[in-house]
């Protein structure tokens, strides 16, 4: 009998060897899903999460698919071999046939079965796995998930409050610039209105401070009164106040308080009669022969008295550490005046020895130079330092619209008009039929009566008060015993003769008509006799030493105004009649 050959079967085996390698690829599978789901966890795409767990299912399926694939491809094995024994097992005897089944076909089977066993528990270790791994997973990736969630929407909160103080800064912003650009028109309409207005103001203000002095006159009469005048005065003194605590208080210092305080016209009167005694202390230690006085050229010696008394106001209202009210004085403000005073009109002089010859003599003559170093405002802004506050103050305080102001403080301002009262006072002696022009040269003749010093040269065409009156000036002109001292300005006989035709005339031409000199003014007249002298009409001495206009009649005397060195000031004169030693001609103009 032939050998049986039976096919070997060592290459059916392999499915074992696929099954082994079936666990081997399902750890490794397990291995790269783990690291695959760790470093997707850090993935910056939103679905970081679902990628891992899918990942991670899809591996564990593929491993299932296979372990159930090794499965089936060994039970079919098992068949096949079983399959094929039943076949042959009936040509071939049976202790044969249990000799090649034992080792062969059993174990084969068992292998197979074994390896079936093995991929079913492998299958459910993997689903096991796969639940447990995605539990785990999806609990991390969500713990995770939510920190991460929670710091998107921390930061899209973060974001959001950040747009939204940009944007409200923004709109802060726009808001700020557009409020800056109207307060810039503002600005800007303020100003031109201010410009526009500057004038008005600053006349009202020299009207109100006028009209303040005016009214304080007659405050007492006003109280007296009653009624509404109590409600205007109440207005009035807070005004006063006001305007008195400021640098335009320095208005009303000449005013007399009732507390035996000088007022300011006394306070420049002192400082003028200290100014003179200077000088003439100067002439008398310094032995002369010819005086040469003056102030940078001009004749006036004090002529700077409005910038004194601006700088006196700013300085001591304006002082950052002792600032007082100018509207009245005392002996530490005269005080402060004196030092301002002293500061703005520096006194130089020095001696000169000039010899002269003829060729056959020689004389020696000694002259002896004053100098008044009369200093601005503008030059007290640096040597006091004022500050940009004090220059503004200074500088609107000097302004020509406060110059009468000044003048009233300072001696060289007096009010020359007259009251219905007075007026009725002086036409008393007049004749009820003097024409017009006539009468209107009495009342400018008496306007001045008392007021004005006698200065001899002195001259005037201007119509009211002349402000350089009451100033410091040297005398100029030739032939008095006063040629070449200081004295306050003023008017002489003949210059106070026509300054009151230019007055009646208002016209400052008429000077020209009447002259300016007696000389002149004789000529301008036509002689009457002295019993038919009018008022208006002109009286000479005999020489044409002296003038004075004839203001009226009284007990049968003549009322004759004139400026006199002998009372230095503008008097009326009673003359019953002519006189070889006074008055004694009359002229008509």
């Amino acid at each position: 009998m032939k050998e049986i050959r039976i096919k070997s079967t060592i290459k059916d085996i392999k499915v074992l060897d696929k099954a082994s390698d079936v666990s081997h690829r399902m750890k490794n599978a397990y291995i790269r899903t783990k690291e695959q789901t760790r470093q997707n966890g850090h993935n910056e795409d939103g679905n970081y999460v679902d990628n891992a767990v899918g990942r991670v299912k899809d591996g564990s399926e593929t491993v299932v698919r296979k372990a159930a694939a090794a499965g089936e491809y060994g039970r079919k094995a098992v068949w096949k071999i079983k399959k094929h024994t039943y076949k042959t097992g009936a040509g071939v005897p049976r202790t044969e046939q249990k000799f090649v089944q034992k080792p062969v076909f059993q174990p084969a089977e068992k292998a197979a079965l074994t390896a079936e066993k093995t991929y079913s528990q492998t299958g459910r270790r993997i689903k096991q796995f796969y639940a447990a791994s995605g539990k785990n997973t999806k609990q991390a990736t969500r713990g995770t998930l939510k920190m991460v969630q929670g710091r998107v929407k921390t930061a899209e909160r973060s974001a959001k409050t950040s747009i939204k103080t940009s944007q409200s800064a923004a709109q802060t912003a726009v808001k700020i610039a557009q409020s800056a650009k109207r307060m810039a028109q503002a600005k800007r309409a303020a100003a031109r209105a201010a410009g526009v207005s500057a004038k008005a103001t600053s006349k009202t203000m020299v009207a109100t401070v006028k009209a303040i002095i005016a009214a304080l006159k007659s405050l007492i009469a006003m109280i007296a009164a009653g009624g509404w005048a109590a409600v205007v005065i109440i207005l009035l003194v807070c005004l006063v106040a006001l305007m008195s605590s400021s640098v335009f208080g320095v208005f009303f210092s000449n005013e007399d308080t009732g507390k035996n305080t000088p007022v300011m016209s006394e306070a420049v009167s002192w400082l003028n009669g200290e100014f003179t005694a200077k000088l003439e202390q100067i002439e008398k230690e310094n032995p002369h022969d010819t005086l040469d006085l003056s102030n940078n050229g001009s004749s006036t010696m004090v002529s700077n008295w409005r910038d004194i008394l601006a700088v006196y106001a700013v300085k001591v209202v304006a002082d950052p550490e002792k600032g007082m009210e100018v509207a009245t004085l005392d002996d530490t403000k005269v005080g402060i005046m004196r030092d301002i005073f002293w500061d703005m009109n520096k006194i130089d002089y020095w001696l000169e020895t000039i010899e002269h010859t003829d060729g056959e003599t020689t004389s020696t003559e000694t002259i002896l130079h004053i100098r008044v170093n009369a200093k601005s405002y503008s030059d007290m802004i640096v040597q006091y330092h004022f500050n940009p506050q004090q220059v503004g103050m200074l500088n609107e305080l000097v302004q020509d619209k406060y110059r009468q102001l000044f003048t009233s403080l300072i001696g060289s301002y007096t009010d020359i008009t007259f009251s219905p009262q007075e007026i009725a006072a002086i036409s008393q002696n007049l004749p009820p039929d003097l024409d017009e022009q006539r009468k209107n040269v009495v009342l400018a003749a008496y306007s001045l009566i008392g007021k004005v010093s006698y200065f001899w040269g002195g001259k005037s065409t201007v119509i009211g008060w002349d402000s350089r009156w009451g100033t410091l000036t040297k005398v100029t002109a030739e032939g008095s015993p006063t040629t070449g001292t200081v004295r306050p300005y003023g008017l002489d006989c003949s210059g106070y003769v026509a300054w009151v035709f230019v007055n009646a005339a208002e016209d400052a031409d008429a000077a020209d008509t009447i002259g300016t000199g007696t000389s002149s003014q004789y000529a301008a007249c036509t002689p009457v006799n002295w019993s038919s002298a009018q008022p208006g009409d002109l009286a000479f001495y005999p020489d044409l030493s002296h003038v004075g206009i004839v203001v009226g009649k009284q007990n049968g005397d003549l009322l004759i105004a004139n400026c006199n060195a002998g009372g230095n000031n503008v008097e009326v004169t009673s003359v019953s009649g002519a006189s070889s030693s006074g008055f004694y001609m009359i002229g008509r103009p």
